[in-house]
């Protein structure tokens, strides 16, 4: 004899204890990763600034390179167009 068809009332209490375990299990679960993923962002270590960069003299100083862009063709709209197909359902 199966516990949960022993009586009606005791499936149902068996049934919503199994849920109410899974319901906190999951939500335990998510907490606890975002907690994890918390603590491992407040154990990073600081890391020193960075110095700042040293500027050259201008006669040093490169001329920029010239920047391209790809740029698409527009397509022309259509003038003529052709016949509509039919379709025909049986």
């Amino acid at each position: 004899m199966n516990i949960l068809s022993a009586s009606p009332a005791l499936g149902i209490v068996w049934a919503s204890l199994l849920f109410i375990l899974c319901f906190l299990f999951v939500h335990i679960a998510k907490l606890a990763r975002m907690g994890w993923k918390y603590r491992k962002t407040q154990n990073t270590p600081e890391k020193p600034p960075a110095p700042a960069p040293e500027k050259k003299a201008p006669a040093e100083e490169k001329p920029q390179e010239p920047v391209y862009y790809i740029v698409e063709k527009k397509r022309r709209a259509k003038t003529t167009f052709s016949e509509p197909k039919q379709i025909r359902f049986k």
